[in-house]
């Protein structure tokens, strides 16, 4: 019986290991937006931080966030894992700009209360923080299809 047991959990265990080519590994943070018009430069600041009006974008470690007129991507240290479901924010700054090493905090809960989980709340740590220009990406499409068509 346990024979018959490893010869099914081997290839499975195999499969497993077979699913993730060696050495490559796909980008984090914002090396996977480093070909992507959207992504401007780095920034050392958003001033203004509590007029911060939106957020969307969110993946694990990175999010973006409007200001005005002005949009940014930021990314934070490590994975917030809650980052990615998150339904609201807040910024934790030491002056009234948002500057990396300052956090932002991640809910999943809309409202907030005691009936949650105790991980519904994460801290994320600021990395960096570059502009974003959402309009890129359709002015980029926009020039491709009225690129004219060789036969």
């Amino acid at each position: 019986m346990r024979t018959l047991l490893y010869i099914l959990a081997a290839p499975i265990l195999l499969a497993a290991c077979a699913s993730t080519p060696a050495g490559e590994e796909t980008p984090r943070g914002v090396a996977k937006y480093a070909d992507d018009p959207r992504l401007g430069e780095e920034v050392d600041r958003i001033c203004f931080a509590s007029s911060i009006d939106s957020f969307g974008n969110n993946t694990r470690d990175t999010l973006t966030v409007r200001e005005g007129r002005d949009h940014y991507l930021i990314e934070v240290m490590g994975v917030c894992t809650n980052l990615d479901d998150a339904m609201r924010i807040g910024l934790d700054s030491t002056g009234s700009c948002l500057r990396d090493m300052d956090a932002i905090i991640v809910s999943t809960q809309i409202m907030g209360g005691r009936d949650g989980s105790p991980f519904d709340t994460q801290r994320c740590t600021v990395k960096s923080i570059h502009k974003w220009n959402p309009d890129a990406e359709k002015a980029d499409v926009e020039e491709s299809s009225s690129a004219p068509q060789e036969d």
